[in-house]
């Protein structure tokens, strides 16, 4: 295959068929394969093949799980297909975790330095790049935990590969984004490659802030793509909570720093203080949620095995690296917490003119009751592409 920049059909069917096979052999809230009307999906090509020495045997704690391909035809090329939400209670809990953490932070393990920089550093900015926490404490732990860490997998292919390319499809669209950011905002271990992204039905990854430094480090050149049906409900979401605080400052109604302006404040009477009193108080709720499961997760992830030594990490010491150690990273990320639900949409998109509808509930094609992720099914999505795109 010939990468180049720019939307190329035959990459997404390829990349689409990639993040289908991701969910094989796994009970799928949103998956459903040639039944109730879905269109199948092919196999991906015969010239790529699972590269299993780098793909993990099982799933992270929340049950996010991800396959390394090889094209046969030129060997320096890989992709990176992440599975999206799959029915157990620990993948769900990532797409609800709410809400926005820092786009750009440092981990510390000791006295090892690891970078997950996300967006670029902002300065003083009253306003700064978020994403979703629960995307991206997935994101961590597919890069530290299972047997095949994400983190070796990555560093292995800035020696080894010239294209690498990334997927997904709705949860792992979304994962695939901030992966995407990672490595594009990497100072050196990941350099090397050439990266381009294909998502497919992505939920918003960050907010407006994070979804411009994506336009700009992998949307306007051509290499950071996002597949969405004008009728899927699934790209809406999360659903945006945006008040003043949410703002750029200044502005008419606050100074720089976010300190609401006196006379503003008198002019709008008592809405403003109503309204920022209860959306403070859906903010609190959701952040006290990600607290609580957080802290549950660290505690799981101290008896969890962990493949990865201290000089992986880039430390003098081979010494191992311990569950425990681990759980005091994630613990960290408590600290990045913004109060803030604003959400928007990122990555180039190609959007697919989707007919309305919903699936067939007659029971002429097995199909029983109404299936609410029809749209969202990558069924659909090759079907639309096809008929849209692929001539």
């Amino acid at each position: 295959m010939t990468h180049n920049p720019g939307f190329q059909f035959a990459e997404a069917e390829l990349l689409l068929e990639m993040a289908q096979h991701a969910y094989a052999g796994t009970p799928s809230l949103t998956e459903a394969v040639g039944t109730c009307g879905v269109p199948p999906v092919p196999e991906p090509s015969k010239n790529w093949t699972i590269c299993a020495d780098l793909t993990p045997s099982s799933a992270t704690l929340l049950d996010n799980y991800w396959q390394v391909w090889q094209n046969q035809d030129d060997t320096t090329q890989y992709a990176i297909a992440v599975r999206g939400t799959v029915a157990t209670d620990a993948s769900i809990l990532a797409d609800l975790l709410f809400p926005l953490i820092n786009a750009r932070f440092d981990l510390k393990l000791d006295s090892i330095t690891l970078p997950f920089h996300l967006a670029r550093d902002e300065g003083d900015s009253a306003v700064k790049a978020g994403v979703h926490s629960g995307f991206a404490l997935s994101l961590v732990l597919m890069l530290l935990t299972t047997d095949r860490p994400l983190l070796a997998t990555l560093l292995w292919l800035a020696g080894a590969a010239k294209t690498v390319y990334i997927t997904g499809h709705s949860q792992g669209a979304s994962i695939a984004t901030l992966l995407t950011s990672l490595v594009r905002h990497s100072a050196q271990d990941f350099k090397g490659p050439t990266y381009k992204t294909y998502t497919f039905a992505p939920a918003k990854a960050g907010n407006d802030h994070y979804a411009y430094d994506y336009a700009r480090l992998a949307g306007m050149n051509g290499h950071g793509w996002a597949v969405t049906s004008t009728q899927d409900w699934v790209p809406q979401t999360p659903l945006t909570l945006e008040w003043l605080s949410d703002l750029n400052t200044p502005n008419p109604l606050r100074g720089f720093g976010g300190a609401p302006d006196p006379e503003a404040a008198v002019t709008l009477g008592g809405l403003t203080v109503e309204v920022e009193s209860a959306i403070d108080r859906v903010r609190q709720d959701h952040t006290q949620r990600l607290r609580r499961r957080v802290e549950s997760l660290s505690l799981r992830l101290r008896s969890e095995p962990i493949h990865l030594k201290a000089s992986d990490l880039h430390a003098p010491s081979a010494a191992p690296v311990t569950g425990s150690d681990i759980a005091d990273l994630i613990q960290q990320i408590l600290d990045q917490i913004q109060l803030s639900l604003d959400y928007a949409h990122v990555g180039a998109t190609v959007p697919l003119f989707a007919t309305p509808g919903g699936n067939p509930t007659d029971g002429t094609k097995g199909c029983q009751t109404f299936d609410y992720f029809w749209q969202h099914h990558l069924g659909n999505y090759l079907k639309y592409l096809t008929q849209q795109y692929g001539g």
